[in-house]
């Protein structure tokens, strides 16, 4: 029987999804909440669980206790290099570059006047998105210099060091929608989230649809996958219209609640089934 602690902030309907699901293959599972945890600085086992399934919702703790859990010789999903990663969108954007994964051109600069220059050369428009956040928070679309003034003056003007890290995209004009491709261990189904708005994210008000993953949609996702390390990830995907198709981001938290019943992938009982075998970290 494995053991399974799941890590979680608050239990969501995700949760309790993954919670049955995990029961109904003989886990014995253990609910931990991230904000109680205190792991001691050596390496001696907290309980004994074999495996960490990580859902917590803060990227800092989840980091941080990967990694200590790791150190305790526990088998965490997702690892912690995989959660560093993806939590940030520069780092992300350095592992897809070095394996040589298709994906928008981008830079980061930590000046608000050699940001501006360097968008200028590039030209209008550009992306501009904080290296830390989701659900498309503080993600802006910069058509001007003014634009890019008014925008780059309030991030290097306020917060802390890593406010001051201007991450900088190419604008990809999608087709009304952008794609999501899951991963447990292998691509195993996807999502189109369709919008108006420019901003594709559920939480934005973009609708789930049903996506048919492609051949070659799915061997780019996990070629994203593979250059975090990623065990269980979602890979979002940004299609031009005239067909290309580019990597945007890596979720290491995947979520499901909004999108599930439009899906009909069945990821609360692929992830417990990966869980349950014994299968990863980090790929």
């Amino acid at each position: 029987m494995r053991k399974v602690d799941l890590v979680y902030t608050r239990i969501r309907t995700e949760e309790k999804l993954l919670l049955e699901a995990l029961r109904r293959r003989d886990c014995a599972v253990n609910l931990v909440q991230d904000s109680g945890m205190v792991l001691s600085m050596d390496r001696q086992r907290v309980n004994e669980a074999d495996t960490v399934l990580m859902r917590s919702m803060s990227f800092t703790r989840a980091r941080y206790l990967a990694t200590f859990l790791e150190m305790k010789g526990l088998r965490v999903l997702n690892s912690a290099r995989t959660i560093s990663l993806c939590g940030d969108k520069a780092l992300t954007s350095a592992a897809l570059a070095a394996k040589g994964v298709p994906m928008p051109w981008a830079f980061v600069a930590f000046d608000e006047d050699a940001c501006l220059d360097a968008i200028e050369a590039r030209g209008y428009p550009v992306v501009t998105k904080p290296v830390l956040g989701s659900w498309g928070r503080m993600v802006a679309r910069l058509d001007s210099r003014s634009a890019a003034e008014g925008v780059l003056s309030t991030r290097f003007g306020s917060g802390g060091a890593q406010d001051h890290v201007a991450l900088v995209q190419e604008y990809v004009d999608k087709p009304g929608y952008d794609l999501r491709v899951y991963v447990i261990g292998r691509a195993v189904g996807g999502l189109r989230r369709r919008s108006e708005h420019w901003i594709t994210n559920t939480a934005r008000g973009a609708v789930p649809e049903r996506y048919e993953v492609s051949g070659v949609h799915a061997k780019l996702a996990e070629a994203a996958a593979d250059a975090v390390g990623g065990d269980m990830v979602a890979v979002d995907l940004l299609e031009t219209r005239g067909g290309d198709i580019y990597v945007n981001e890596i979720n290491h938290c995947v979520e499901f609640a909004r999108s599930i019943d439009e899906t009909g992938v069945p990821l609360p009982d692929l992830i417990a089934e990966y869980v349950a075998s014994g299968a990863g970290a980090g790929r």
